[in-house]
C-alpha cells in the first residue's frame, strides 16, 4: 500500500513538472500585444468616465494593455507632464494624451517623436499630432446659430469659457464669436475664461450679469460650467430672468436641467465615441498603418424636445 502511495506521488510530481511549462506558455500567449499609456485631463465628469470606459473595452478587443493616468484636476499641468514623462521612461508602445495645458507640451511631444512612440491627442489639438475628438470651432458655430434662433436681433450675449490654456475652449469661443459677427446681429458684450468648475462658473456668471444686465444669452463651453451658470440666472434666487443658456457636453444632470427648461440647448460630445475611436486608430498605427490629421466625432444640438431620446441613446 505504501509503495502504491509513493508511486502515485511520483506520478503527481511528474504531471506537475510537465504542466508548469505548458501553463507558462499559455500565460505568454495571453499577454497583450501592446502597452499604451493614456493620460487624460481629469476623472471628475461623466464625459471622462465614458472616455476611459470605452477605451478599456476597445483595448481588450485589440489585445492592448492600457495604463491610464489622470492629474488631480484640469489645472495641474505640472503633475500631468510628470505622468507623461514617467510613461515615456517606461515600456509603452504608444501614447494618448488629453493635455490640460496646450502651452506646455513641447518637451514630451519631442521625446515621444524622438523615441518613435506613436502619439495621439484627444479633446485638445496640438499642431502636427493626430487628433481625435470634437470639431470645437464648429461646436461654437452650432451654439451661435442656436442662440440666434432664440433671441431678437441685436440682443446682448456673453460667453463663459473654460481655461484659456485649453484649445477646446479657445476654439469653441472663436467659433461662437465668428458666427455671431458673420451671420447674426447679436452683440457679444462679455467673455470670461476660468477653470472648468461649478463654483467658478457661478461666480463668473453673476459678475458678468452684474456688469452687463442687458445680457439675454450665455454660451457656456462645458457641462459643469453650464450647471454653475444655471444658479447665476435662476429667477428663484433673485437673478434676472429670461437668460437663454446653451452649453456643451452632455451628462445626466445637464440633461435633467435641459428637460426642465433650465438650459435651452446642449451641444453633444460623446465620450464613448471618442475613447473607442482613439484606441481603434492607435491600434492601426501600432500595426504599421500611418494615422494623420483630425478625426472628428459627431456633435448634435440637443434641446428639451429630444433630451429624452438622446438619454436613451446614451444609455
Amino acid at each position: 500500500m505504501r509503495k502504491i502511495a509513493i508511486v502515485f506521488l511520483i506520478l503527481l510530481i511528474g504531471i506537475a513538472i510537465v504542466l508548469l511549462p505548458i501553463q507558462g506558455t499559455q500565460e505568454e500567449q495571453h499577454r497583450p500585444s501592446y502597452t499604451v499609456g493614456v493620460v487624460l485631463k481629469a476623472m471628475d465628469s461623466e464625459h471622462w468616465l465614458a472616455v476611459r470606459s470605452s477605451m478599456q473595452q476597445a483595448a481588450q478587443e485589440h489585445d492592448i494593455r492600457l495604463v491610464v493616468m489622470t492629474p488631480e484636476n484640469e489645472a495641474a499641468y505640472g503633475e500631468q507632464n510628470q505622468m507623461i514623462e514617467d510613461l515615456l521612461q517606461g515600456s509603452i508602445d504608444a501614447l494618448i494624451v488629453s493635455p490640460v495645458n496646450i502651452h506646455h507640451t513641447d518637451q514630451w511631444v519631442a521625446e515621444a517623436q524622438a523615441d518613435g512612440i506613436p502619439l495621439l491627442t484627444i479633446d485638445e489639438k496640438i499642431p502636427g499630432i493626430p487628433y481625435v475628438g470634437s470639431d470645437n470651432y464648429r461646436i461654437g458655430q452650432m451654439a451661435a446659430k442656436e442662440m440666434a434662433s432664440r433671441l431678437p436681433a441685436h440682443a446682448a450675449v456673453g460667453i463663459l469659457a473654460g481655461s484659456a490654456n485649453q484649445d477646446a475652449h479657445i476654439q469653441r469661443t472663436a467659433g461662437f464669436r465668428d458666427y455671431l459677427r458673420e451671420h447674426t446681429g447679436l452683440r457679444l458684450v462679455a467673455v470670461a475664461a476660468d477653470e472648468t468648475k461649478y463654483r467658478q462658473a457661478t461666480r463668473e456668471s453673476e459678475e458678468m450679469l452684474r456688469q452687463h444686465p442687458d445680457i439675454q444669452g450665455l454660451f457656456v463651453t462645458s457641462a459643469i460650467m453650464t450647471l454653475g451658470a444655471i444658479d447665476a440666472t435662476d429667477p428663484a434666487n433673485g437673478h434676472p430672468p429670461f437668460v437663454h443658456i446653451i452649453g456643451v457636453d452632455t451628462q445626466n444632470d445637464a440633461l435633467a436641467a435641459l428637460r426642465l427648461g433650465r438650459i435651452d440647448a446642449m451641444i453633444s460630445q460623446d465620450g464613448h465615441e471618442t475613447g473607442r475611436l482613439a484606441i481603434d486608430l492607435i491600434a492601426k498605427e501600432l500595426q504599421g498603418e500611418t494615422i494623420e490629421g483630425d478625426h472628428f466625432i459627431q456633435n448634435d444640438v440637443i434641446t428639451q424636445d429630444d433630451a429624452d431620446a438622446y438619454q436613451m441613446k446614451e444609455d
